[in-house]
């Protein structure tokens, strides 16, 4: 008795080989991800004024104020230096 044949599929994988072609990168914009632990504290003096403007900039992006403020420095430090 012949065994039966397995079934192949002879298309081509439309996801298999290099896709950059499909992308334009002048759109791409960076996306930072928190993945690493917080795992020191520091202390930070401001004034009233400046901490409640930080509250509600945070607020209305739907955050909290010290993501907010993460945020704020990793910006920064990802901005090229201008010299």
């Amino acid at each position: 008795m012949k065994k039966p044949k397995k079934a192949t599929n002879k298309t081509k994988d439309p996801l298999a080989g290099d896709l950059s072609h499909l992308f334009d990168r002048k759109d791409w914009i960076k996306i930072n991800f928190e993945l690493l632990s917080k795992n020191k504290t520091i202390t930070l003096r401001l004034n009233e004024v400046l901490l409640n403007a930080i509250k509600v900039k945070a607020e209305l992006e739907g955050i909290d104020y010290q993501k907010w403020i993460r945020d704020a420095l990793e910006q920064k430090l990802n901005k090229p230096d201008v010299a």
